[in-house]
């Protein structure tokens, strides 16, 4: 989709009858070099919809004309300018403008490669934040080991928007006894791995109910106290919450609502799936950790196996392996004030009998403290490739 661009020049085009015209080439350039179309526009309801105000900053001259149209569109203002027709000057006088009167906003200078790399950025934050606006995340409860206090739904209400639905376990418990599910793609990709016909309807069963009940109350994300399955069901929740992912569902296990809330802000943030996961065990001396859990969301991996539940023994899991590579940790509180994130590279996947059946070797160069001294509960994120530069933008965004 075009992104609309607010072009601000003196009104006399400091007597250059070129300048409209250089302005219009180098946003082609800064286009070409986003990778997404941007226009200029004059037109103030469409820039005002838009997640991120673009100012471009044609010349010197043009400050007063800022002023006059500014307070139109709610800030942070990012402000391209350019390397001529004092087009950074007029840009640092805005800015400083615009600190006095106690509003947000940032110059982009430099060639087309560089501001486009800098914009992406506030755009994927900017966006992210609209996303996040109105989520509705059912949450079910923590499970009785997760001590950490649960969310405080009111807080996250005023911080981001996002709103906690709460769905009964007991209405859970009833879809599940339905024994009813609608095939789809992964349902039919999961039978055809072969696994015991049996497990798998039932498993399929728990993806059904979960599903009808993210329909029912028009959720965006979901947590299940999936332990609670066990007892009257021998199952778990493993490959409902895995396909839900996949679906687009942010879907965590154990009732965890805070790794849920981390699940929806680093996926929507980065566009990646998420897996939620253990830290197992780390070594401080070479800042390597085992990450494990049995919930993976299925568009994760290229190829996965199923296996049963560590813990129980029972139902059905999901066991991949992923390539060495980048990926990013994370993990937020929902004041949006406290969180972790940090670029991380996996080592190699394992295959222990005594773990979760998804696990990953990382090495994180910037050190474990935060695990040993003050970490988020036990849960984290971890999303491929390396976003932690996107991440700390984006909580710089909420302050």
């Amino acid at each position: 989709m075009t992104k609309a661009v607010w072009l601000v020049k003196a009104p006399d085009d400091n007597r250059d009858p070129n300048l409209a015209a250089s302005c219009a080439a180098f946003l082609d350039e800064i286009a070409a070099a986003l990778g997404e179309p941007l226009a200029f526009t004059e037109d103030q309801e469409l820039f005002s919809r838009q997640p991120v105000n673009l100012f471009f900053i044609g010349s010197g001259g043009s400050e007063q004309v800022f002023k006059l149209i500014y307070e139109r569109v709610q800030g942070p203002y990012i402000l391209l300018t350019t390397r001529s027709h004092n087009s950074l000057a007029a840009a640092m006088e805005i800015l400083s403008y615009l600190n006095e009167q106690g509003k947000r906003g940032e110059i982009l200078h430099g060639n087309p490669v560089e501001i486009a790399s800098r914009l992406r950025i506030l755009i994927r934050v900017a966006e992210t934040r609209g996303k996040l606006q109105g989520m509705r995340l059912g949450v079910t409860g923590e499970s009785d080991w997760l001590i950490s206090r649960p969310v405080d739904a009111e807080l996250l209400r005023q911080r981001t928007g996002m709103e906690l639905i709460h769905v009964p376990m007991a209405e859970i418990m009833e879809e599940i006894e339905r024994q009813i599910y609608e095939d789809n793609a992964w349902t039919r990709q999961l039978k055809a791995k072969g696994y015991d016909s049996g497990e798998m309807e039932r498993a399929l069963q728990v993806y059904g109910a979960c599903r009808r009940l993210v329909d029912k109350y028009m959720l965006d994300g979901f947590t299940l106290r999936c332990f609670d399955l066990l007892e009257p069901f021998c199952i778990t929740g493993c490959l409902a919450l895995g396909i839900l992912n996949a679906q687009g569902i942010w879907a965590a296990c154990e009732g965890d609502s805070r790794s849920l809330v981390s699940m929806a802000v680093i996926g929507e943030l980065t566009g990646q799936p998420v897996f939620m996961a253990n830290p197992s065990r780390l070594d401080p001396a070479d800042n390597t950790i085992v990450f494990a859990h049995c919930i993976l969301p299925l568009n994760m991996p290229q190829e996965y196996g199923l296996t049963t539940h560590f813990e129980s023994g029972l139902g059905i899991s999901v066991a991949a392996d992923f390539g060495s590579g980048a990926c990013t940790v994370f993990k937020c509180e929902e004041d949006f004030k406290n969180y972790y994130a940090a670029d991380a590279r996996l080592v190699k996947s394992m295959h222990e009998g005594n773990l979760c059946r998804t696990q990953m070797e990382l090495e994180i160069p910037s050190g474990l403290d935060y695990f040993t001294r003050r970490p988020i509960a036990n849960h984290h994120m971890i999303v491929l490739g390396h976003h932690q530069e996107l991440v700390d933008e984006f909580f710089h965004s909420c302050q």
